[in-house]
């Protein structure tokens, strides 16, 4: 009978260790995820910027 009952508590405590570290894990994995976007983001926004700078000096190059 004490195992049984045992085993019923390290159930209970997997479970409350379980639902106190997947929403960490999940923070992480959307954090990871959203630095990723971010830094893609930001390199095509450098290759833009410099696209239209490019753009824009061989226009008011011509001009001159």
């Amino acid at each position: 009978m004490v195992w049984s009952e045992l085993a019923s508590d390290v159930g209970g405590i997997v479970l409350f260790v379980v639902w106190l570290v997947l929403p960490v894990i999940y923070l992480v994995v959307l954090g990871r995820r959203y630095v990723r976007q971010s830094a893609e983001s930001a390199q095509t926004a450098i290759w833009a910027r410099e696209e239209v700078r490019q753009i824009h000096e061989e226009a008011e190059g011509r001009h001159s």
